[in-house]
């Protein structure tokens, strides 16, 4: 399996002239309804801290995935699987995030986004964590925020289970993946759109232990090892870089 998700992309032009129109009508809702009061979500990760870019999980959120893990079965011990661990919850995330990302914007049908996420019941299942379940979105200009709120939430607590079990780098690996994932359809169908979930992916990536170099051309950084290469080529590269490190990281 490769780091990219396959999808159908026959809709990719008119789904950037779309993400193009509705982003910038949503963007002006978004300033009023937030009464000119909230930051920039995108210039806002350069500078600002954690608690204040990124969404906190709720109390009620935080009460349901305490009870939830306590639930869990008990760890099988199998040294394949935790030898892969750290990478597997990358993967978990990466379908997610990729999933998702194509079903907002309209890259990808549900029926093909589920079949996708039917493929990753297997790793969860290895893993002894919950399955994949898709956020829930109200309008497409609010797509990226909800999705940013639902990793914090963490409603089927894939990611409360990861830390539960193994590590807090494993749940933020999961996190990571997804945001990943999730980023890099919006960039492939609109490169222009180069901070989407800048902040997660700054800081998701840190917690996880993902080196600055991999890191970097993520968030919108050149990579000064490979001067003119193009945007959507130094965004797979970036993924497929991630991916092999991870493979042997431990």
């Amino acid at each position: 399996m490769t780091a990219t998700a396959a999808f159908p992309h026959s809709r990719a032009r008119r789904t950037l002239v779309f993400l193009a129109v509705v982003w910038s009508i949503g963007a002006v809702f978004l300033a009023l309804e937030a009464g000119m009061t909230e930051l920039s979500w995108f210039s806002s990760s350069k500078s600002l801290p954690a608690s204040i870019v990124l969404p906190k999980q709720s109390q009620a959120a935080l009460i349901h995935c305490q009870e939830a893990v306590k639930s869990l079965p008990p760890r099988a011990q199998n040294a394949s699987v935790e030898a892969q661990a750290l990478y597997l919850a990358w993967r978990l995330g990466f379908m997610l995030g990729s999933a998702d990302g194509s079903l907002s914007s309209g890259a990808a049908n549900r029926e093909a986004v589920e079949s996708v996420l039917r493929q990753s019941a297997p790793i969860a299942n290895a893993l002894g964590i919950p399955s994949l379940n898709l956020p829930e979105h109200g309008r497409s200009a609010y797509a990226i925020r909800e999705f940013s709120v639902f990793l914090e939430e963490d409603p089927p607590c894939v990611a409360a289970a990861l830390q539960f079990t193994r590590s807090p780098r494993h749940a933020a690996l999961y996190k990571f993946g997804a945001a990943v994932g999730f980023a890099s359809v919006y960039r492939r169908l609109a490169p222009t759109l180069s901070d989407v979930l800048a902040p997660e992916l700054r800081i998701y990536g840190s917690a996880a232990a993902i080196p600055a170099g991999l890191l970097a051309p993520l968030l919108g950084q050149p990579d000064a090892s490979r001067p003119g290469t193009d945007a959507g080529q130094a965004l797979q590269s970036a993924v497929n870089g991630i991916d092999a490190y991870l493979k042997t990281a431990n």
